[in-house]
């Protein structure tokens, strides 16, 4: 597999959600403000209030994500690997991981998986090279390729 366009794909996938969290907040101030000025509904008060619990989760998730763009960035994915560490693309023969990023995206049809470090899955990977076999929660995955 070509691992920068996997790792393209992946920022791309990234900032696009980032975009689209971003206007999601702004649609949701714009439309408070468009309540304020109608306060003379009943439901004002609850609808203010729904509006400001949407409001700080959004602003969780926007947070989120960009923790998550401020991680990938600091991942070394420009290095090829022989074996799995963070930044390198681990092709199984049941999924494809990408370590550094958590998260899974689309790249050519195929769902790639993003894990962080921190992941289980990622611990019993660890240092395993192409022929290995890693046990996860049952399931066992065959290494066919580490970059």
């Amino acid at each position: 597999m070509e691992k920068q366009k996997i790792v393209a794909a992946c920022k791309k996938n990234l900032n696009d959600k980032l975009d689209t969290a971003q206007d999601d907040m702004r649609r949701l101030r714009e439309a408070a403000g468009r309540n304020a000025d109608d306060n003379q509904a009943e439901t004002y008060e609850s609808n203010q209030q729904e509006m400001l619990n949407e409001m700080r989760d959004m602003q969780d998730h926007f947070d989120f994500l960009e923790e998550s763009a401020a991680l990938f960035n600091r991942v070394d994915f420009s290095s090829d690997y022989d074996q799995v560490k963070s930044g390198a693309l681990v092709v199984t023969d049941k999924l494809t991981f990408l370590v550094g990023i958590s998260g899974d995206f689309d790249y050519d049809g195929k769902t790639i998986k993003g894990i962080s470090t921190s992941a289980p899955i990622y611990d019993a990977m660890k240092d395993k090279k192409a022929g290995d076999e890693v046990k996860v929660n049952g399931n066992t995955f065959k290494i066919k390729e580490v970059a």
